[in-house]
Formats: structure tokens, sequence, C-alpha cells
């Protein structure tokens, strides 16, 4: 009997071919593990067979096939029917497929690759930010760059994709780009562009390359081309060139240049450039600014605008959106703050584009300035504040020279009260001058003035909270404030001083105010969340002048009517999606409404907004026979829908109610599919009107 055991043990292990079900048979390499409903061995050629849903793991990677032979010795790995290749989101598919699992180079015959967009992790919920590559042979070189033959390339789904770009020969790399030679473009299968050459971005951040071109009509340009080539330059830098081919003015060049820099600090530069056919000229436009973040207490700011002509913007304002600039300003500012106190220094040099010259401008050529805000003085309810600037105040028209202004001020909180907040204060303008006149009697003039200012402001607060009793709002909080003030400053003939802007003519007052404001808010409850926010706010004031002369810059002044208008400011969310606004001014002599904003919004925070407003400002008001006279008013109106899938509406218009005629009205619609988008666009102004057309390909 032992002799008949271990004749049987020597079968067994002589046998070349073991054949097992449902298990898995040792593998004489710790790195692969392998999966199925049947395998075999070759013991002494170290190879192993497995067949019927086949699953093989090895270095984070996963295969599954109907059949795989895998060789120890050469560690390379034959799979076969319905092949299914994938690391991370990376998707590998063929009918037919040899991989060395050491090198990670793969070869399948056909082959798909499937792989998501650099920075988006998961295909599933963004599948329009994935790309397609299908070749006759499929080459994977590593883990990241592939190679094909015959190849095809989309970002829409296989097997019929909206568009795809078919290539003799593809390599790609993950991460990176996607280049073909013979490349044509196709439309549902029509080949509709051949090019030699073309890189293909697999990145779903910020990448060089051609971006989608632009074409529009407009009776200003005629038919115009945008192809813009952006160009990543680091991560904290990039720049787009812009080339406009127009029919009726030429050929006109726009760069963009961004940057981030440390702190926050950020800017840009863009410029624009055209010899303009109809004028025959060059014409040009260059705008700049910069913000740097020397600290959190200090910074510098600096913009730069310059055009080549008034008309210029006019002409091309449609490239920025600025249509009616009055001036083309550089101004350099910086800000320096110590605890209670703050450093400026300011510069800005002005082009009047509404003068022939620019001669009577006037140049801040620089200012500098400081501040001191709430210095306590020892122990009593006392506060210091302090303001000065020092400016030199250019023009080649007279006057020109230098200015110090200097208003020191003491405050006081006379009365420690829980229901009134009493402010008292006085100060004194002190205004230097030193003024080149540029007349026959002196070259250079200097004067002194001292203009002191007075007032106070009492105000209180009424508070109240109310139980709302509804699911989401619980609570409601009103409060009303009153306040009353009142400014002093005394009659002073300030002929003499030179005149180059307001401040230099400091308007007599002695005025009071009065001022109810009302407040609600409400403490939103929506699960284990909790939300305080603002209802409505609602303004009322008006001021009375008891002597002397009010200055305002909204609506015309009369010396003889001490009391100014009363002004109403609301602003009120009837829910968390419904805004109204209503700001107006009414003239209590002659009843009529001086000014009026008013406006309502809709969003719904889904891409589905609508709102109307009305603006209205008036010096005289209108009667059954005349005109209101030295004013504008007009209607306008705006909305947003995604509502119909797979569309996107838009369409904003303003309409004069002075002229009777649309003053601007732009509509777009656009079509999105999963890969791919159409966005059409209608712009109308008094004298031009555009028409563009946006394609984009999702992926380019």
């Amino acid at each position: 009997m032992r002799l008949i055991n271990f004749l049987l043990i020597l079968c067994i292990v002589g046998y070349q071919a073991v054949v097992c079900s449902a298990a898995e048979p040792p593998v004489n390499d710790g790195n692969i593990h392998i999966n199925a409903d049947n395998m075999s061995q070759d013991l002494a050629a170290e190879v192993y067979s497995a067949e019927g849903h086949v699953v093989v793991r090895w270095q984070g990677q996963t295969l599954v096939a109907d059949r795989v032979r895998y060789e120890a010795t050469t560690h390379i790995l034959h799979a076969n029917g319905s092949v299914v290749l994938s690391k991370d989101s990376a998707v590998l598919t063929g009918e037919s497929l040899v991989v060395n699992i050491d090198t990670g180079r793969a070869e399948i015959d056909p082959g798909i690759l499937k792989a998501p967009l650099s920075g988006v992790a998961d295909m599933a919920k963004k599948p329009d930010s994935a790309i397609t590559i299908m070749a006759e042979k499929l080459i994977r070189i590593n883990e990241t760059e592939y190679s094909g033959r015959t190849a095809e390339i989309t970002s829409c789904d296989f097997p019929d994709p909206f568009w795809k770009l078919g290539s003799s020969t593809m390599n790609a790399e993950l991460n990176g780009y996607a280049t073909g030679r013979n490349v044509i473009f196709y439309v549902k299968d029509v080949p509709v562009l051949y090019l030699p050459w073309m890189a293909f971005p697999i990145l779903d951040g910020k990448t060089s390359g051609l971006l989608r071109p632009k074409l529009s009509k407009s009776q200003k340009l005629g038919v115009r081309l945008d192809v813009p080539l952006y160009l990543v330059i680091s991560p904290s830098q990039d720049l787009l060139l812009d080339i406009n081919i127009m029919s009726l003015r030429g050929v006109g060049t726009s760069l963009n240049y961004r940057y981030i820099r440390k702190r926050g600090s950020e800017g840009f530069l863009n410029t624009y450039q055209i010899y303009d056919k109809m004028e025959d000229r060059w014409r040009w436009n260059l705008s700049q600014e910069h913000k740097e973040i020397f600290s959190p207490d200090a910074n510098l700011r600096m913009s730069v605008n310059v055009t080549s002509d008034s008309n210029f913007l006019r002409d091309y304002g449609e490239n920025s959106g600025d249509y009616n600039r009055q001036s083309s300003d550089t101004i350099i500012n910086t800000l320096n703050i110590w605890h209670n106190y703050a450093m400026t220094s300011y510069l800005r040099y002005s082009d009047n584009l509404y003068t022939n010259n620019n001669n009577a401008t006037l140049q801040t050529l620089p200012s500098f300035g400081g501040a001191a805000v709430r210095q306590g003085l020892f122990s009593a309810p006392l506060y210091v504040d302090f303001d000065g600037t020092v400016e030199n105040l250019y023009r080649q028209a007279a006057p020109s020279g230098q200015r110090l202004q200097i208003f020191p001020r003491i405050t006081a909180y006379p009365f420690k009260s829980d229901v009134f907040q009493t402010e008292l204060y006085a100060g004194l303008h002190l205004r230097g001058y030193v003024t080149d006149t540029r007349d026959s009697s002196s070259n250079r003039a200097s004067s002194i003035d001292l203009l002191p200012e007075a007032g106070a402001r009492i105000s209180t607060s009424m508070t109240r909270v109310y139980d709302a009793g509804l699911s989401t709002l619980q609570k409601v909080r009103h409060e009303i404030i009153p306040e009353i003030r009142y400014n002093f400053i005394p009659e002073r003939d300030q002929q003499r001083l030179p005149y180059y802007d307001y401040t230099d003519r400091m308007v007599t007052q002695n005025a009071g105010g009065l001022s109810i404001t009302n407040l609600i808010s409400g403490k939103f409850v929506s699960g284990e969340s909790t939300e305080y926010s603002d209802i409505s706010r609602v303004k009322l004031g008006a001021d009375y002048l008891f002597s002397g002369e009010r200055r305002d810059l909204l609506t015309l002044v009369e010396s003889q009517r001490p009391l100014s208008d009363l002004i109403l400011e609301t602003d009120t969310w009837l829910t968390n999606m419904l805004r109204v606004t209503f700001d107006t001014r009414y003239n209590l002599y002659k009843s009529y409404l001086s000014t009026t904003e008013a406006g309502i919004d809709i969003d719904d925070r889904q891409g589905n907004t609508i709102g109307a407003g009305y603006q209205m400002a008036r010096s005289t008001p209108g009667g059954a026979t005349t005109p209101a006279q030295n004013g504008v008013e007009y209607l306008e109106g705006r909305f947003a829908t995604k509502l119909i899938t797979p569309l996107k509406f838009s369409y904003s218009i303003r309409y004069s109610l002075d002229s009777h005629d649309f003053l601007e009205s732009v509509s777009s619609v656009e079509y999105r599919h999963k890969c791919w988008s159409v966005d059409l666009g209608v712009h109308q102004r008094p004298g031009n009107n555009s028409f563009s057309v946006h394609f984009n390909l999702a992926g380019l």
C-alpha cells in the first residue's frame, strides 16, 4: 500500500501540466495576481493560463479579459477577448493585448484609450472633460505615453462622435498633448478641414495653443475674424495674442499679458494697434494695471490708460466694452498704514478726450498725504483726527502751482448714554498756495486761508425682535435709527485764492439734517444651518439750510430754497431670489422727482435670471407742453435662462424715453452639446450693429 501511494506522488510531481478549477494556483511572481474560472500552469516553462472572467492585478493596474497567458520568465502578459486594461482613470479597451508588466509597454489591436483631461479625477462626474483615442494599432510606451497608427481623437462619445480628428500617425502624452500628422477634421464622418500637423491638448488647466476663432460682422468694422493664440509663460503668467482681420479697417493685433505675484500682487498689460485703412493712419490703445502688496499695511496701485485719438474707443470699444470714456488717465498711488496713522502718495495725468487740446486739463504731479484717526486725548472723551495733503498741480494754462490742505479736528462724546449717541466736532481748514499766475504783473504768488468748520450728530437706536413662526424664517429683527446732524462753515471771500477744483471754493454752510433708517433682518434656519441676513433697508432724509449755500452734484441747487430734496433709499429682499431697489430724490418746492433709480432682480442661482431697471435724472420737470430739461431717462431690461435644455438664452436692452429710441441691445443664444457648443450673438447700438458666431469644441 505504501508503494502505491509513493508511486502516485511521483506521478503527480512529474506530470508537467495541472488543471485546476475555480481556484488561483500559486504564481511564482509576487507582483501579479490572477483570478479566473479555469486556470492551468506549465511548471517547466513557467507559463500560466487562465480562461473565463479573468482578472489580473499588478502594480495598481487591473486587466479584465476572456483569456490570459502569463510568461513568468519574460514577464509578458497576453490577453484576448473583451480586453480592458485600467489604471487610475485611464482605460484601454480592445480585443488583443500584449503587455510587459515591468516596463509598462503594451500593444493592443485595435485599441481605444479613454482618459480624463488633466485635473479631472472622475470622468463620470465630468464626462465632457475626457478624451478618447482610437487606433488600428495602439501602443502604450509607458503609463503616460501612447502612439497609434491610423488614429482618431475626440472628446465626444464613441462609437458615433459628433466631431473627431483623424490622422495617419498620432503620439499622445497624458497631461500633455496629442500630436498628429495629416490631420482631417470630421463632423459626423464628413471631412471638413485638412491640416498637415496639429497638437491637441490633453489638459483641463491652462494650455498654450490656438483658441477657437470668432467670426462677426458689424457696420463699422465689416466682416471680422478673430484668431487668438494663448501662451502659458509660467503657472503665474500668460499671454493672449489676438489677430483681428476686418474687411473695412484692416488687420489689428492685441496683446493681453497677465501675471500674479506673491502676497496677492497682480496685474495686466493690454495693447491694441491697427493701421486703419478707413482713416489712413495708425491707431492704438494701451491700458495697464498693477497692484503690489508689500505687506498687509502697505501697497502700491498703478493704472495706465492711453489712446491715440479721442474717437478710438468709439470705433474699437467693443473689444473692452468701454465706448465713451471722458478722459484717459494714468494714476499711481501708494498707501502705508501704522496703527491709526496712514501715509499716501498720488500721481495723476489726464488726457481730456472731449477737447481739441489738453492745455486746460489739471494734472496732479504728484500729491502726498497723511492721516491720523481717533487719537485719544488723555482720559477725556476727546479724540483728534487729522487729514493733510500737499500737491503739485500743473497745467499749461494758468493757474498752476502747489497747494497745501490741512484739516485737524477734535471730536467729543460728551454724554454717556445707552439711549443716545452724541458727537460734537470742530476743526480748522488750512489752505496754502504758491501759484504761477503767468501774467505780466507777477510770475508767482502765495496765499494762505483759514476756515473753521464745526458740527454735531445725535442718533439713537430702537430695536425689537419678533417671532416669525415660519419654517425657515424663525425670528425678525426690526431696528429704527433716527439721526439729527448739523454742520457750520462761516462765510468767507475765497475769490482771491486760485481755483483748481471744488476744494478751493468751500461753500458757506449753516445747515441741519434729519434722517430715519429702518433695518429689518431675519434669522433663517435650514436643518442644522443657521443664517442671519438683511431683509430690508429704508432710509429717508432731508437737509435744511438756515443760511449759506448748498452744493449738490446730482441735481440743480436753487439758492433761494433752503430745503433740500427729500431723499429715499430702499433695498429689499422679498425672498432669497427676489431683490427690489428704489432710490429717489423729490423736490419739495416744485413737486417733482429730480432723480429716480429703480430696479428688480430675480435670480434662482441656477443660471436663470430676470431683471428690469429705470433711470431718471432731471434738472427741471416737464409739463403738458414743455419737455423736461437737462436730464436723462431710460428703461433697461435683461434676462437669461437655461430652462430649455440644451439651449441658453440671454438678452439685455436699454431704451431712451427722451429720444424714444433704443440705446443698446445685446442678445445671444448658446446651444451646448456634450462635446461641443455654438454661440450666436447680436449687438445693436446707434450707428453700429454687429453679429457674431462662436464655436467651441470640448477639450480644445
